[in-house]
């Protein structure tokens, strides 16, 4: 078995099936919610045989297992649900590809000493810094769509900017947007998805071109540093491999260029569709520019970009009335959990005002949660601005209804048709 076989070994596990195990399609976010909300009514630990993963649906519980990394371990996060073929695997590993655990699917004490590092690039300080560079960029994107009429609001607008927004952390050519963006897409299809043998392996030809990239980004700042994510890790590192290794700063590079933008568009995507869904949302942040912030945590809340999350338990632990063998999978439903009416009043329901909704769990908790959370916020807050400013009658194009990709753990719109004025 290759290395990269090792670290992407899937167990199976033999299970107890009950009604909602049977019932639950984890790729189908229409029909998502209705399972959940029956799980977290009368089976709220449920197993599921279409993942062979635990799946926990209560606020409660999957905030214990979030801030519980001694016994629920997070190397699995970002491993296949689907098993890699061997051919795949083959063009990966001679290819070079290398890439490390490192901060999502990392446990204690390497998390700890890389996590610390990364906190000291990204941080409330430089992003706090960046907000200016935002809104520029946003205001020159919502320009351009003045007098279009009709358009894809994700292709014209949320598609790019996050990716933008990344590029200039990482000093990054803005031009290079497209070339990213679609290597992000084999990123998501080849770990989240159900992708046919043929995909998988054309996946793993591109996502090797991904990974070269970041490994050529890295040299690059070896040689040249500048003022950006790279060449402050490589300053943090000072020469020493007990600090930091070259390929955990390539292995980093790699992780922000996926997960700094990819969810940032799906969730501005989603939060704008949930504002529009509801005209009287969308009047009410045009009126009120000061209720904005608040809709952007309600968007986080109910149409999270990350939808589940995973864990495997190192013993056998016992949550939510199920106990759940050592070596288990377990998928831990943010989305679920952020429409728990025991934590939130009418969970279900879009509320501008609601006073707790920043308690969402759409970045996760603990030791893992999102470092670069701040800066999703600041991107969407200020997106949300520009667009209702310009825009206040923009609506929903309601006989193309979006669609999302085929991912467990990703709410991934492929599009969203507006008339911009109405």
């Amino acid at each position: 078995m290759s290395d990269l076989a090792k670290i992407w070994d899937i167990p199976a596990a033999s299970c107890p099936m009950g009604s909602v195990g049977r019932r639950y399609k984890p790729f189908d976010h229409a029909e998502m919610h209705a399972t959940l909300a029956l799980a977290r009514a009368e089976e709220p630990v449920f197993y599921s045989p279409d993942l062979d993963h635990w799946v926990v649906t209560r606020y409660a519980d999957v905030l214990a297992i979030l801030r519980d990394p001694e016994r629920f371990s997070a190397a699995n996060a970002n491993t296949p649900i689907s098993p890699v073929p061997p051919e795949a695997l083959k063009i990966l590993s001679d290819g070079g590809y290398a890439l490390e655990g490192i901060q999502v699917n990392c446990d204690p004490p390497r998390h700890t000493r890389i996590r610390n590092l990364a906190a000291q690039v990204l941080n409330m300080k430089r992003f706090a810094g960046m907000e200016d560079d935002i809104r520029r960029l946003v205001v020159a994107d919502v320009e351009r769509l003045r007098g279009r009429g009709r358009v894809d609001l994700l292709q014209e607008f949320t598609h790019e900017l996050p990716a933008k927004v990344i590029f200039r952390l990482l000093g990054i050519p803005e031009e290079d947007a497209q070339q990213v963006k679609a290597w992000s897409t084999n990123r998501l299809l080849l770990s989240f998805s159900r992708p046919s043998r043929e995909q998988q392996i054309d996946a793993a030809r591109n996502l090797l071109k991904f990974w070269h990239y970041c490994v050529d980004l890295v040299a690059r700042r070896i040689r040249e540093p500048r003022d950006d994510f790279a060449s402050e890790l490589l300053r943090l590192r000072g020469g020493d491999d007990a600090v930091l290794t070259i390929n955990e700063i390539n292995s980093a590079a790699f992780g922000l260029l996926f997960a700094g933008h990819e969810t940032t568009t799906s969730q501005a995507t989603n939060t704008i569709d949930a504002l529009l869904a509801d005209r009287r949302q969308w009047e009410a942040i045009s009126a009120d520019p000061g209720l904005i912030p608040n809709a952007v945590e309600e968007g986080l809340r109910l149409f999270g970009a990350v939808v589940n999350w995973r864990r495997r338990t190192r013993c056998d632990v016992t949550i939510g009335g199920t106990t759940i063998p050592a070596g288990s999978n377990v998928m831990i439903s943010f989305t679920s959990a952020n429409r728990d009416d025991a934590q939130f009043a009418d969970a279900d329901r879009l509320d501008l005002t609601r006073p707790n909704s920043r308690r969402h769990l759409t970045f996760g908790n603990g030791i893992h949660v999102c470092l670069g959370a701040p800066l999703a916020r600041l991107e969407i807050r200020v997106m949300l601005e520009e667009l209702a400013r310009r825009f206040p009658g923009m609506r929903r194009v309601e006989d193309m209804p979006v669609r999302y990709a085929p991912a467990f753990a990703f709410r991934a719109p492929q599009s969203l048709w507006v008339d911009l004025d109405g």
